[in-house]
């Protein structure tokens, strides 16, 4: 979506509250926490009657963007059933961020919606995102997570956010083990015979390429949206040891850090031809398609793609898609760039409105009202996505669905890849600054065009111009840091 800074948007902001302050009435019902919610809420920790309250708590408004719609309808059906709680559901199609931003700021009865990590940021930082650590419960359910998750649905100044619908992330390096073994690069068993590094993708590339096997062996996401080339460069960031920003949100990278090398990188790449050049006008799905043709030898993208290319009815290589055991890079780590979250709204509601509100996001973002991790478990059966529970990885029914989707030439090994890439996921702090998205645009154009096409500056110059662009972000909002 088009980026307006956060501080020119106050003018149709909701309340009179400056940017990351609240007004007194809303600090009140943000703080009430045990006291307010001690009668209604605190009944619901132990699947409180919420049907004798339900008249008390008028319909509540759930805005989503309408991918896998038939689980959040289900989800919606199954929750009005158990507590007698309607819910209007509100999906929004096309520029979701936009759209909902703009029903946020003119405060339309919204109660739950999705929010990508960085959106959040945006959202709290406007005051339209209602933290959820008075609710009861929420320890209880933090302890039940991957850490990397529950870390990375904390704002900046501690805050929960919002519980988890899923995550698209970390990224994984794909491989078509038909055409590297014809290459005699092909994988085994063991994860120590894999690439470690880019410089033993790149050389396996262009032997690849070389021998006439791929005009371009490389297939690296670089897709001309905020998911593409964005969350491209953080993740192959992460994997050299990249973190971009300290915990405070002041910058740490520039033309001496890992940034640079990964600009260098993708720069050669671009030069040598190992990387296709349509790919910066391309969208995410003409990405995967070409990768499902069977062009390429690597592909560096999200690990949940794997219920695409290992479909048959989808993919001409569904039988020889694998994972790389790691992320080649300095570290090999992984980090949560989709982190998708289940946010309340913070229009003022009743104690009893709160506790089914609270109800809701429990019902899509833990357990329904039989303690099963339901719509999690929906998620994964329907399309990989990585959840943040590990329990469901040894769920049977849950791997049974996600083993479908493995490389059948070592299904086990390549089972517990997945996993453990999912297990080590860090949070991305850079995601959670409020101006990320306002730094995300000017950075993307800036190695599209400069970097890649023009060549007018160097790895150095993007890095160092980057950096510079974020100190002065980082100055612009301080004031917002400060006062939230």
């Amino acid at each position: 979506m088009p980026q307006r800074s956060l501080l020119d948007s106050q003018t149709c902001r909701p309340g009179p509250e400056s940017p990351g302050q609240a007004d007194p009435a809303r600090r009140d019902f943000l703080l009430r926490g045990a006291a307010g919610l001690a009668g209604a809420a605190g009944l619901a920790a132990g699947g409180w009657p919420l049907r004798a309250l339900a008249q008390a708590s008028p319909p509540l408004t759930f805005a989503f963007w309408p991918w896998g719609s038939e689980i959040v309808q289900q989800g919606a059906a199954s929750f009005s059933q158990d507590t007698g709680v309607p819910v209007n559901l509100s999906p929004i199609p096309g520029d979701y961020a936009a759209v909902l931003e703009t029903q946020l700021a003119a405060k339309a009865p919204l109660d739950m919606f999705y929010a990508q990590r960085g959106q959040a940021s945006r959202w709290y930082a406007a005051g339209w995102i209602r933290p959820i650590d008075d609710m009861p419960g929420l320890a209880d359910i933090q302890k039940q997570m991957f850490p990397g998750i529950v870390e990375d649905a904390k704002a900046t100044d501690g805050r929960y956010l919002g519980l988890t619908y899923y995550n698209g992330g970390p990224f994984a390096l794909f491989r078509n083990e038909q055409m590297l073994g014809e290459a005699g690069f092909g994988g085994t068993a063991n994860a120590a015979d894999y690439p470690q590094d880019w410089a033993t993708v790149e050389t396996q590339a262009r032997e690849i390429k070389k021998k006439g096997l791929a005009e371009h062996p490389m297939l690296m996401p670089w897709y001309n949206a905020w998911t593409g080339l964005p969350w491209a460069l953080i993740a192959q960031c992460f994997a050299e040891g990249e973190r971009f920003v300290d915990g405070e949100l002041r910058a740490t990278f520039g033309a001496d850090t890992p940034l640079a090398k990964v600009l260098a990188d993708w720069k050669r790449w671009w030069d040598d031809g190992l990387v296709q050049r349509a790919v910066l006008t391309w969208s995410g799905t003409e990405t995967s398609s070409s990768w499902m043709k069977g062009l390429h030898a690597f592909h560096l993208n999200i690990d949940y793609y794997s219920f695409n290319y290992n479909d048959p009815a989808k993919s001409k290589i569904a039988a020889w898609s694998s994972y790389n055991p790691v992320v080649p890079g300095a570290t090999h780590d992984t980090v949560l760039v989709g982190h998708a979250l289940l946010c309340m709204s913070t229009r003022k509601r009743s104690d009893a409105e709160q506790a089914a509100l609270w109800e809701l996001v429990k019902h899509f973002g833990y357990r329904d009202k039989a303690g099963q991790l339901t719509t999690h478990k929906n998620w994964i059966a329907k399309a990989n996505l990585e959840v943040p529970f590990p329990e469901l990885y040894s769920d049977p029914a849950s791997k049974s669905a996600i083993m479908k989707w493995m490389y059948p030439g070592h299904p086990e090994q390549v089972y517990q890849w997945l996993f453990q890439g999912r297990e080590k996921a860090v949070a991305a702090n850079i995601l959670k600054a409020p101006w990320y998205q306002e730094w995300d645009t000017g950075m993307h154009e800036m190695i599209a065009q400069d970097l890649l096409i023009k060549g007018s500056k160097t790895p150095a110059q993007v890095a160092t111009e980057l950096r510079a662009r974020w100190d002065a972000l980082h100055k612009k909002y301080a004031k917002i840091l400060k006062r939230s």
